[in-house]
């Protein structure tokens, strides 16, 4: 978020007379390739964002260990630990702070629901048969059930397949099927009966015809503005981009917005489990001139004020301590609608992109992302690639 950040800069610049900190805007996609370029140059900026779709910079030795130099007081310590993990030469440090996080939410209009005739539960999650008959009604009615597009991430098509897994297997046999350990693969009965589930949806037509091409940027304004899908699958990150004005692509103000919690199956292990995620952070270069200076600058942002002041501009939760009571901005109810909806989760961070080994990865990002929701790959073809790649060891 630009404010936060320009926010930062301000009280660094101000306790620190002499320094001056220029920023540079990047999309997502196009930092990183800057970064691959920068750093193998041995060159790049000072502080950079930071997710889990680089995690080779923290074992090429790109990443300053900031585990001094930080207050992690007034980080929490499930946070901390998202970023506690060994780098080069096996050493255990603390390679970013964790401004943003998130779960992985259902969002659905509630006026098109209405519309459908779709009644919600109390308990705000269907299970596996009413679940498949809200998509049916849903595509039935000329509408895609979800807004999911894959033109420029690899994530948002692996979404509903990742609730399904976690619901079924629980979250010890899921991060043991992710990391390879070789206990569940993906010719176990269970397994295959989420990815039968999955491809029943699929073959109802529940993704956009145009899944491969469309932006997530377009994926939102299709659900919120266009309103030609039911359910938007998608981190609660949500609010970053759909609270923003309309005229910046956010949603209109008569946009009736609700939130489902993903639908339980059959004898699952992992009902009322629900991933929890660190998203954007901000790292320090190792390679850098300026080390000392630039963590000082990030330890700026490890503060409750700027905590809450994230939370009231972004209107997402933060890995860094908060007072709930101080967050204001225009949208308190939704905070209330979060609540709700999370009352009776039971969080678990667990990543498929940071756990997954690279041939994994690649192959899930290939057919779990783009290939299976699109309906270009069955649950047999889908299966045999992945166990290949799980098998492998790659």
């Amino acid at each position: 978020n630009k404010a936060v950040l320009n926010e930062a800069v301000s009280r660094f610049e101000k306790a620190n007379p002499g320094s001056k900190v220029e920023i540079t805007w990047y999309q997502k996609n196009e930092l990183n390739q800057a970064l691959r370029g920068n750093f193998q140059a041995g060159q790049g900026p000072d502080v950079f964002y930071f997710d889990t779709d680089a995690l080779e910079f923290i074992e090429g030795g790109f990443l300053a260990d900031l585990s001094g130099g930080i207050r992690w007081d007034n980080v929490h310590p499930w946070a901390k630990e998202f970023w506690t993990r060994a780098g080069p030469g096996g050493k255990q440090g603390a390679w970013a702070l964790p401004l943003e996080a998130t779960t992985e939410e259902l969002y659905y209009n509630k006026q098109t629901f209405s519309e459908l005739g779709i009644t919600v539960p109390p308990s705000l999650r269907f299970d596996e048969a009413q679940f498949a008959d809200v998509v049916q009604k849903c595509t039935a009615g000329g509408k895609d059930a979800f807004a999911v597009g894959v033109g420029d991430r690899p994530y948002p098509g692996t979404y509903v397949t990742n609730y399904l897994l976690l619901s079924k297997l629980g979250a010890e046999d899921l991060g043991d099927l992710w990391t390879g350990g070789g206990k569940v693969t993906w010719k176990d009965p269970r397994v295959q009966e989420v990815l039968g589930y999955h491809k029943r949806l699929v073959d109802m037509k529940a993704y956009p015809t145009s899944i491969s091409s469309l932006k997530l940027g377009e994926a939102h304004r299709y659900f919120h503005t266009e309103q030609k899908a039911c359910m938007m699958p998608v981190g609660s990150w949500y609010t970053s981009r759909s609270f923003l004005p309309v005229d910046n692509g956010g949603q209109p103000q008569s946009f009736q917005l609700g939130m489902l919690n993903y639908p339980t199956v059959k004898d699952g292990a992992g009902t009322d489990l629900k991933f929890q995620a660190i998203g954007g952070s901000v790292a320090v270069n190792a390679k850098g001139k300026n080390v000392d200076q630039a963590t000082t600058l990030v330890n700026v942002l490890a503060d409750p004020e700027m905590g809450n002041f994230w939370s009231a501009k972004t209107s997402i939760q933060t890995g860094i301590k908060t007072d709930p009571s101080k967050i204001q901005n225009d949208y308190s109810w939704y905070f209330g609608l979060y609540a709700d909806t999370n009352k009776s989760i039971k969080p678990v961070v667990l990543n498929w992109q940071a756990m997954m080994k690279p041939g994994m990865k690649e192959a899930y990002t290939q057919i779990m992302n783009s290939a299976f929701p699109a309906g270009l790959v069955s649950v047999s073809d889908a299966t045999e690639k992945l166990e290949q790649a799980r098998a492998s060891g790659r």
